[in-house]
């Protein structure tokens, strides 16, 4: 069925691959659902001259708002109409992006904003949800688990895979505003206008420092991949080189790490009135997280000293 789909888009749809980064590196669920979906959404922006920050409110305000309603888990309805509007959250999600490109104003801190948007709604969910425990016999020690499971397993690993996902774009498809800069490249809080522009970008300061705090790929890697990706006349082969070599565990990183993957949990779990249990599979889940981040770290090692070896080979030759 991917295979189909993947093909569909890169052979018959021109309109929806143009909005979309790099379908490597697309999730399942996306390219079956969202990027359909939010397509529309994006049309319906551009007809109304919208700009993307603009959809990723309306994404903000649907998201909480649903986010919100899994307070009352003790109706099925209720949590139902939730997960409508989180659901149409996550499209619209995708529409912000696809916005973007189709009028050309994709951004560095657009795809802050939109980590920053996921996380608000999210922390919605969890505080929603948990508050109803709260009133019942488990009370407070609901948050016990939910710290952990929220922090660590949901907000922390997202942040990882949005980092390597980002590194993937800027090495193969050559995305500038997709580049996770190190912190000493980063526009300073003081060089920007306005109180909302110094707001975002001081929290994008703080949770690009956080991504090079989480991640076991290094600035001095980075270097490294730069040089060979851009600088040494070899980018073709470096991009099928990073792409065979890193493109299988992107599909793992979407899996632990990626929204799609909360959302669908904490939908069916609060439809059952267990979002209790949604916590627990999220401690579980800290194994295959752990896992995937050795994974990463040893394949990033392996392939540093590929990359130095091809440097001391084209210097001796």
């Amino acid at each position: 069925m991917l295979r189909s789909i993947r093909s569909h888009f890169k052979n018959h749809n021109a309109e929806v691959q143009s909005t979309i980064k790099l379908i490597d590196i697309e999730e399942r669920f996306d390219l079956a659902f969202s990027r359909f979906f939010g397509l529309y959404f994006a049309k319906l922006g551009k007809f109304l001259n919208m700009t993307p920050t603009q959809v990723s409110i309306i994404s903000l305000i649907v998201g909480v708002a649903g986010g919100y309603m899994l307070f009352y888990q003790d109706s099925w309805v209720i949590t139902v109409w939730a997960s409508i509007l989180i659901t149409i959250a996550g499209v619209l999600d995708s529409a912000d992006g696809q916005l973007a490109r189709m009028t050309g104003q994709s951004t560095e801190l657009g795809r802050f904003i939109d980590g920053f948007i996921d996380s608000a709604i999210f922390i919605t969910c969890y505080l929603a949800a948990c508050a109803y425990y709260v009133q019942g016999e488990m009370g407070w020690s609901i948050f016990l688990l939910a710290i952990p499971a929220g922090v660590v397993s949901h907000i922390f690993t997202s942040q990882i895979y949005d980092f390597y996902k980002s590194e993937f774009l800027y090495y193969v498809a050559g995305s500038k505003s997709s580049k996770v800069k190190k912190v000493g490249e980063l526009p300073q809080v003081a060089d920007e206008t306005g109180f909302w522009n110094k707001f975002f970008r001081s929290l994008e300061i703080d949770y690009t420092k956080r991504q090079w705090m989480l991640v076991t790929r290094t600035e001095e890697m980075r270097d490294i991949y730069e040089d060979a990706a851009f600088n040494n006349g070899n980018r073709e082969r470096f991009i099928e080189k990073y792409r065979s070599t890193f493109n299988p565990i992107m599909f793992w990183w979407a899996l632990v790490g990626g929204t799609n993957t909360h959302r669908t949990l904490i939908m069916l779990f609060s439809i059952m009135g267990r979002f209790d249990l949604y916590l627990i599979v999220c401690l579980i889940k800290l194994v295959p997280i752990a896992i995937v981040m050795l994974a990463q770290k040893f394949m990033d090692e392996d392939f540093v000293k590929q990359l130095e070896f091809q440097f001391a080979t084209q210097e001796s030759a």
